[in-house]
């Protein structure tokens, strides 16, 4: 497969895991929405995460771009540049918690260093950090109620939900029978 090909499926797999999971969000946890786009239980933080985990740069780029067309379709139809920022802050979240992951846990890129405990403590920073991000998007561009409530409701579903995917991945991963490894040296 060529370079090229593989990049854009690594971005349209990106895309369609996270608008997947955003219709999934809304029809399961309407009821925990804070306000639009805030929820007590947040599955597309997992996919967000995910994807940057897996894909890299790729995940970024399609997770800003799925982000984009949900912004501008579904939320804030006419503010173009709102937009492209909400799409820049949940892209680049996710971005700096796993170059945070590379540089203090030495994370490989075939993530087999990713232990359970440093899924947590990446799950739990990116919830941080997101919710962080969006609400100082908020607060700068006075369109969202920005309070103490609404950052804690971000934070805990960004959590939840990243634990909630990953978590999931990670024992379908588990199931995956593996192939034993041939020792040249008997």
């Amino acid at each position: 497969m060529s370079q090229i090909v593989l990049q854009v499926s690594m971005v349209t797999m990106s895309v369609g895991l996270y608008l997947g999971t955003m219709a999934l969000n809304e029809m399961a946890f309407t009821e925990l929405q804070e306000f639009p786009g805030v929820n007590w239980i947040f599955l597309p933080a997992g996919i967000r995460l995910l994807c940057t985990l897996l894909f890299g740069v790729w995940g970024v780029i399609g997770i800003g771009l799925a982000t984009l067309f949900i912004t501008t379709k579904y939320f804030f139809p006419d503010q173009w540049v709102y937009s492209a920022g909400l799409s820049f802050v949940s892209a680049m979240a996710p971005y700096l918690v796993y170059l945070s992951a590379r540089h203090h846990f030495g994370l490989a890129e075939s993530l087999i260093n990713l232990s359970p405990q440093r899924l947590l403590v990446c799950c739990v920073a990116f919830g941080i950090t997101s919710s962080g991000l969006h609400h100082f998007w908020f607060w700068l561009n006075d369109t969202a109620p920005v309070s103490l409530k609404s950052l804690v409701a971000m934070i805990t579903g960004d959590i939840v939900g990243a634990i909630i995917v990953l978590y999931i991945v990670k024992m379908l991963l588990a199931l995956i029978p593996r192939r034993p490894m041939n020792n040249p040296n008997p």
